[in-house]
């Protein structure tokens, strides 16, 4: 996926590496918001479209079933060629799904819905990877949780601008109409992307692509398992609360759902700083140890998991809400760079897309199997749910090994 450069080059690069960053950034911002926007508006699409609770987180997480289908043929392909050019063609195929998704609402076609969501997905799925494949060649291994945890950020803030902009975007275009709205953001950064990635001279086809063999080690890996299983929880535990938070603070407080929406984009929102915080804690601080962060992650999580629930005032729940939102994030981005360094370097496109699959078959399967708990016991069962695969999560990290510059060498794939 990419060669190496003398420290000369990656000086004259600088500021074309910051802009891949910086651009990289605002493409997942959009690509987030569009992927949030059934959640901010769920009410309406389910009296709009007579659909139940089950079926509408299902129209929410469509986008991560799709990732799930061609993740690891698209690792596989990106850790084989240069990538540069999937970036607007994947934009254009989120376009393209954003647009059937209007049709379909507009018309009250939930199949059609749920399969242009589909298709959208699997644009979707190719500008993550290669958003993060790209900030993990770009920089240093010193600095490279930090950057990685920088560029994803752009996600969270994607989903806080979901939550707030698109209850408000709804009100003027209708519901149906913010998806290609969205959809449209994302095609016109993809090309500034594309254009700064062209810029940085370290990024072009690797001359060692994977193999099979290599496939079947990184498959064989137990430590990779092991963080593939802190992605599927912590991912499970970030949109139970990005999908479900709206409805409950609607049904709990009675405030409109556009408050509620502007409470809960908060949680995401706060993954902007959190996001890069635990790169840089991991980097710095404990000196590339990764574990010590998705220990806090969990551990917080699980305690601030319980207080949100017998919180009486609406005040305190959001305050509580936001704090959560930090330690649930904070370990987000090491997720993909402690993966690849379990692996050798060309099977990184490999890992990336693994952990991805992992991280969005999470993302589908925790507002899923929410939706089902509260349809069949009531609203309150998700910070039940919440606090399970928070103690979970921190069992998992206990067990794990440590991959970074305090691990053992030995561990590669």
């Amino acid at each position: 996926m990419t060669g190496l450069i003398d420290d000369r080059t990656l000086d004259d690069d600088s500021v074309w590496r910051w802009a891949t960053i910086a651009t990289g950034w605002l493409l997942l911002l959009f690509v987030g918001a569009y992927l949030i926007t059934p959640a901010s508006i769920l009410p309406l699409v389910m009296t709009d479209l007579g659909i139940t609770e089950s079926t509408a987180a299902a129209v929410v997480s469509m986008p991560q079933i799709a990732a799930t289908v061609i993740g690891i043929p698209v690792g596989i392909y990106l850790d084989r060629v240069e990538t540069r050019a999937a970036v607007p063609a994947a934009a254009a195929v989120l376009f393209i799904g954003s647009t059937g998704d209007w049709f379909a609402a507009s018309r009250g076609i939930v199949s059609l819905l749920i399969a242009s969501r589909l298709l959208a997905g699997v644009g979707m799925f190719v500008l993550w990877v290669t958003c993060i494949s790209v900030a993990a060649s770009t920089f240093r291994p010193t600095r490279r949780a930090t950057a990685t945890s920088v560029i994803i950020s752009g996600y969270p803030a994607g989903y806080a601008l979901g939550q707030l902009g698109a209850p408000r975007i709804a009100a003027i275009v209708g519901w149906p109409g913010v998806f290609p709205v969205f959809g449209v953001a994302v095609l016109m950064m993809s090309f500034a992307f594309y254009t700064a990635v062209g810029r940085v001279s370290r990024f072009h086809a690797s001359t060692e692509p994977m193999t099979m063999l290599g496939f079947k080690r990184v498959i064989r890996n137990r430590n990779v398992w092991a963080v593939l299983v802190v992605t599927i929880l912590g991912y499970s535990l970030y949109m139970i609360f990005n999908s479900w938070m709206p409805t409950y603070i609607t049904r709990r407080f009675g405030v409109s759902l556009a408050e509620s929406g502007t409470f809960v984009a908060l949680f995401p929102a706060v993954g902007i700083l959190a996001r890069p915080t635990g790169g840089w804690l991991s980097d710095t601080v404990l000196g590339q140890r990764r574990r010590p962060v998705f220990a806090a992650s969990f551990v917080g999580a699980t305690v601030l998991v319980v207080a949100m629930f017998y919180s009486t005032t609406i005040a305190v729940l959001v305050a509580i809400l936001v704090l959560a939102g930090v330690f649930v994030q904070l370990q987000i981005g090491l997720m993909y760079q402690s993966i690849q360094e379990f692996v050798n370097p060309q099977a990184a496109g490999t890992a990336i897309s693994l952990a991805s699959v992992t991280g969005m078959g999470g993302s589908f399967i925790g507002p899923v199997v929410a939706g089902e708990l509260v349809a069949t016991t009531g609203i309150d069962v998700v910070f039940v749910f919440a606090v399970g695969l928070s103690v979970m999560g921190g069992l998992t990290v206990w067990q794990m090994a440590e991959s970074g510059e305090s691990g053992d060498p030995t561990t590669l794939a």
